[in-house]
């Protein structure tokens, strides 16, 4: 008789406009899965931790205009998706054998069946520090160095959610590894401009809730600005962009400021025109891009940021919470509330089986 997996797996319910109600918008289900129903290529998986993405509150946003995202959204009744590390428990598929620890496109549950395209890559080492230096750390290589075009003759190039996961890693590689003289991480709170001072090297590590943070910003930057790497939207990218010198680039790589206030946050996101006549008289290159474009050079990415880490150039700055399955869905509040420092990961505790 084939072996059979008791499993929970959350549901998007109900899709979210503004302000996201988690225990509104995900359904927990209890199913089996058997062994059975494994076909050719596929495999049964076990969650092992879950990466927590800003971009996973703009899966399942209500508001989404069809054919505008850059995937095709969660609609309700489909099951949630994540970035995890999973194990393989039976596989049917001949590039990977049970035991296995594969970084993968999986799903809100303790157990899983996955289709072959679903496997991204073996891991071997760490599974934290795979998924920290993962897609996170790929994203800030391939939009500082690629989009950005970033080199050691920039003189002052500015972070925005520099205390998170890929803001963190992009103030490294600016400082650390092009040797930019003057890098500016803009977070929320002073223990995290510690961490942007004392790990990430950063000249300058502001707090934007902080009473002086305008005049923080204006000391900071008195040279103007070069690049931007833009993580947060709304009126800190308004107020950064008109210290653009000519022919500055901005990296628009997140807005996590409105992903959970879309309607809400609609004036405060937009560019004012005072700042849209700037980005005319100045020349200045606005461009979005989304790591998955550069699927190609992956390995290429994450040979430089292994090496990098191993020379000391970069540290992992990660925060791993333990959560069982019915707890999985406040990661996204934890991560929209900036409760994290670096990358957030969920370490799943199972149930037995």
């Amino acid at each position: 008789m084939a072996a059979t997996y008791s499993t929970k797996q959350w549901f998007v319910k109900e899709r979210s406009g503004d302000n996201v109600d988690v225990e509104k918008a995900f359904e927990l289900v209890a199913k089996d899965l058997s062994v059975d129903d494994l076909k050719e290529g596929q495999v049964l998986a076990k969650a092992i931790l879950f990466s927590n993405d800003p971009t996973q509150r703009t899966w399942i946003n209500k508001d989404a205009v069809e054919g505008r995202h850059y995937r095709v959204p969660l609609k309700d009744g489909d099951p949630m998706e994540a970035y995890a590390i999973v194990e393989i428990i039976e596989s049917r598929n001949g590039e990977y054998q049970k035991g296995d620890l594969v970084f993968a496109s999986a799903f809100w549950a303790e157990y899983f069946i996955l289709a072959p395209e679903s496997l991204i890559f073996k891991i071997e080492g760490d599974p934290a520090d795979t998924l920290t230096l993962g897609l996170t750390g790929l994203t800030a290589y391939f939009g500082l160095l690629t989009v950005g075009a970033a080199t050691s003759k920039d003189s002052t190039i500015v972070v925005s959610v520099a205390g998170g996961a890929t803001g963190s890693v992009v103030c490294q590689i600016a400082k650390n590894v092009l040797g930019v003289k003057n890098v500016v991480g803009i977070t929320g709170s002073d223990s995290k401009c510690e961490v942007l001072k004392k790990t990430c090297g950063c000249d300058y590590a502001l707090n934007y809730r902080s009473p002086s943070f305008k005049q923080d910003f204006e000391d900071s930057t008195k040279g103007g600005i070069d690049l931007y790497f833009d993580n947060v939207g709304g009126w800190i990218s308004d107020m950064v962009i008109v210290k653009i010198k000519e022919f500055g680039r901005v990296i628009v790589c997140g807005a996590i400021s409105i992903y959970d206030d879309m309607k809400g946050g609609a004036v405060s996101a937009g560019i004012s025109r005072d700042t849209w006549m700037q980005v005319i008289f100045h020349k200045i290159r606005i461009e979005g891009f989304i790591v998955l474009q550069f699927t190609d050079q992956y390995a290429k990415g994450l040979t430089d940021l292994w090496t990098w880490l191993a020379e000391g150039k970069i540290q992992l700055i990660k925060q791993v919470w333990e959560a069982g399955i019915e707890d999985v869905p406040k990661g996204m509040s934890k991560l929209l509330n900036g409760e994290n420092t670096g990358k957030l990961i969920t370490k799943v505790i199972h149930s037995q089986r």
